[in-house]
């Protein structure tokens, strides 16, 4: 039985980092989504071209850029520009319920307590309309992000057609063809065997009262 007083504390220390984010150094570019999106390929691809999610992960162990909620005073003062993934709310609920992964996805974005109706309560619809309100405070809190620094795409649009790639290499100032010709192509997401989620690692750590990775947003 996981410990949930665990998530409480935890999502106190997420929104204190997430309100007083600041990095070692200065991004080039996010990727930012709520998860559910189909970031990760774009994230790895991205790499290449500018310090971006994976760069402070490998050298800073800083994890879970791409989940922050809202932006921040570090974010918006050094004009950081910012791509938001969206997607339909059903199908990021699908996503994240096929992995098993609401309840700690709704402590990433800003719930405190995001075992009452699953563990407590266990109401399916309260849970989903719950996530749904979070998932549009975190659409809303980007929205405000300036337009100049911010790039919109729906997902999987910008996997399937090559003006949102174009888009891309035009915001991030892209100039090399390498790009586009090696742009990632669209999958629809298969569990590999052996293949571990890294949500799935988190909430292990969570449930056996390890203490969560000291630089995860």
């Amino acid at each position: 039985m996981p410990n949930l007083l665990v998530y409480i504390k935890r999502g106190i220390q997420r929104k204190i980092k997430v309100n007083y984010l600041k990095l070692q150094e200065i991004p080039d570019f996010l990727v930012i989504s709520p998860g559910g999106c189909g970031t990760v390929s774009l994230i790895k691809h991205l790499e290449n071209f500018g310090k971006s999610n994976l760069y402070f992960e490998r050298k800073y162990k800083i994890f879970g850029l791409g989940h922050i909620y809202k932006p921040s005073n570090f974010l918006l003062k050094n004009k950081i520009k910012i791509i938001i993934i969206k997607r339909d709310f059903e199908d990021i609920y699908s996503s994240m319920s096929s992995r098993n992964f609401v309840r700690n996805s709704l402590n990433i974005l800003g719930d405190l307590t995001p075992f009452m109706h699953i563990n407590i309560l266990k109401n399916k619809e309260k849970i989903k309309k719950k996530y749904f309100n979070y998932l549009s405070k975190f659409y809303s809190n980007w929205e405000k992000y300036p337009q100049e620094s911010s790039l919109v795409l729906e997902y999987p649009n910008f996997y399937q057609e090559q003006v949102y790639q174009n888009e891309i290499k035009k915001f991030l100032d892209i100039r090399t063809d390498a790009f586009l010709l090696n742009f990632p192509k669209f999958e629809k997401y298969k569990k590999k065997k052996n293949f571990v989620d890294p949500s799935t690692i988190i909430s292990k750590e969570i449930y056996s009262w390890k203490k969560p990775p000291e630089n995860f947003f």
